[in-house]
């Protein structure tokens, strides 16, 4: 085992994992132990690295099989890992972001793997890039030392050929721990993408405040007046359009 360079590990950590293993079944609580002190050992986090990092009991054909193939519920851990951190930290409002993120992948054959549009600009890479694109939900908080440190709690990948779009995957990542924010004050920060009525509204009735700047070029419109029994064809979707004056 390279353990260099760990000896300020917290004692804290043994609670930690063991809250986090009640969420699993008793019959995968070793096989995850094993892979979450791995990849935490290890600069990326693959699971190839992890399994390197320790002397593991099985292949490493069955740490990916379990991850795959295994019973045990992703969305169970993640409101596990939410309830750590909601008391494990003091918080006035809980601060939550969300944004999307492009994995490379050099193969088309990978899951949900097509050709993204690299809004980086990085000077390394192509315009357009082949990767998976992730819709991400972390938690903002600080750390001891008061800086901000972002805690990623679910992740959701986009296919490559579907009608669920990033603003969907955004609602449902937020719905799947909305359970655990109850009688707390919730602030969610997107960017100028998810800025749009259908997530907006739904944060707001949800209890949730929302931060964000609407692209420039975002048509804003007034609510649209009451459908009268006697009007022929469906309900108008949108009011007026409001000018720069109305504002």
């Amino acid at each position: 085992m390279n353990a260099k360079g760990q000896a300020g590990i917290p004692g804290e950590l043994c609670n930690w994992i063991t809250f986090l293993a009640k969420a699993l079944p008793l019959r995968s609580t070793d096989t995850f132990i094993e892979l979450l002190i791995g990849a935490m050992l290890t600069p990326t986090g693959f699971v190839t690295d992890a399994y390197l990092m320790l002397t593991m009991r099985n292949h490493w054909t069955s740490y990916y099989k379990w991850l795959q193939q295994g019973k045990w519920s992703w969305l169970a851990l993640a409101r596990q890992f939410m309830r750590l951190v909601l008391a494990s930290v003091t918080h006035d409002v809980v601060h939550l972001a969300i944004d999307d993120t492009v994995t490379l992948r050099a193969s088309k054959k990978a899951p949900g793997s097509r050709i993204h549009h690299q809004h980086g600009n990085k000077i390394n890479l192509p315009a357009f890039v082949q990767g998976q694109c992730w819709v991400n939900l972390a938690i903002i908080t600080r750390r001891t030392s008061k800086e901000p440190v972002a805690l990623p709690l679910l992740s959701r990948l986009m296919p490559a050929s579907s009608n669920t779009g990033k603003l969907v995957a955004a609602n449902t990542l937020v719905r799947a721990v909305q359970s655990l924010f109850r009688g707390l004050r919730v602030r969610v920060l997107m960017d100028s993408w998810y800025m749009r009525q259908y997530v907006i509204s739904t944060m707001l009735n949800r209890g949730f405040d929302v931060i964000g700047q609407v692209r420039r070029d975002t048509r804003l419109y007034d609510v649209p007046a009451p459908r009268l029994e006697s009007q022929r064809g469906r309900s108008r979707k949108y009011g007026e359009k409001l000018t720069p004056e109305q504002a």
